[in-house]
């Protein structure tokens, strides 16, 4: 009986263990604060400003031309507003270089700043928009390069391709500069 009783006991704390980790990340963590501050789950957000650059850079040794493998990276390329902007994969597609980015989050749970590339309507709708003027690039010598295909999403993820007539200006690697993102402000109500 007393077995039985213990062993109840350990499965009930460890169901408000799993219940507390749940709120925790929940509220708590970077997605979960996101995800409330976007649907004003108890917090006020304004949109500051349209338009923020991002400034990049790819490094030569990430561009795949001779491979149609996909590469993936995962890595922190810059950081604005507690956005950090995160080379995710490099793609040869065969018929273009696919340039795939995403965002991750330092938020703090009281408020803060960050970027995200669509606008939170105060009625609770997200209204999605990329225009063709998004992305700038250039190469190490300054000269201007062609881009591709653009896309967006999901969330705040973006990328675009180069292609193949100017893979000679990207070979030594090139500068990207990307002014999708919104900024916004948040703070606990």
């Amino acid at each position: 009986m007393a077995k039985k009783k213990l062993f109840s006991g350990i499965i009930f704390l460890g169901c408000l263990l799993l219940l507390g980790v749940g709120f925790y990340r929940g509220d708590y963590l970077n997605k979960g604060i996101l995800n409330n501050v976007t649907e004003r789950n108890g917090y006020v957000l304004n949109k500051i400003n349209d338009n923020e650059m991002v400034e990049l850079y790819i490094e030569p040794e990430w561009i795949p031309f001779n491979t149609k493998n996909e590469k993936n990276y995962n890595t922190k390329l810059a950081e604005k507003h507690n956005t950090n902007i995160i080379l995710k994969q490099v793609w040869n597609r065969g018929t273009d270089l696919y340039f795939s980015f995403d965002t991750t989050y330092n938020l703090n749970y009281s408020s803060g700043s960050f970027m995200y590339n669509g606008i939170f309507n105060e009625d609770g709708t997200f209204t999605s928009s990329m225009s063709v003027n998004d992305f700038y690039l250039v190469n190490n010598d300054g000269v201007e390069i062609g881009v591709g295909q653009r896309g967006r999403g999901p969330n705040s993820a973006f990328g675009f391709a180069i292609k193949p007539e100017n893979y000679d200006l990207i070979k030594d690697g090139f500068y990207i500069q990307y002014s999708g993102f919104y900024v916004y402000e948040y703070s606990k109500k």
